[in-house]
């Protein structure tokens, strides 16, 4: 008995309509699709003082920050590597390129007298 109870339940169960929410209209708005991911209430402190102190930081919020300030230092000393590599490449094109210029100049050289006397 206990079983055809559970199949008339099963039977008539539906959906409310909250769930079947279309929500194009917060990527339209370029919204993100949950609410409570970001915005004024979970971006901000969970207290305050009130003579103006600013609040600490959380675990998790200390934890990001020095993580945000860790990429930044990779980011600097490689992009400080990234510039030193460009100038020492482009010395060495330019010293490729004076080679061959140097080598040239000397195959194409006009060779004796007859070049050298003007009338």
């Amino acid at each position: 008995m206990l079983g055809i109870n559970l199949f008339r339940n099963i039977r008539y169960f539906s959906t409310s309509y909250c769930l079947r929410l279309d929500m194009s209209w917060r990527t339209l708005k370029k919204l993100p699709l949950n609410p409570m991911d970001r915005g004024v209430l979970t971006d901000g402190a969970d207290y305050i003082f009130l003579d103006g102190r600013p609040t600490p930081f959380g675990m998790k919020q200390k934890r990001k920050l020095l993580l945000q300030r860790e990429y930044a230092k990779k980011i600097v000393q490689l992009s400080e590597s990234l510039d030193i590599a460009k100038e020492r490449y482009a010395m060495k094109v330019g010293e490729e390129k004076e080679k061959i210029k140097h080598v040239l100049d000397r195959k194409l050289r006009p060779k004796g007298n007859k070049n050298t006397q003007e009338k």
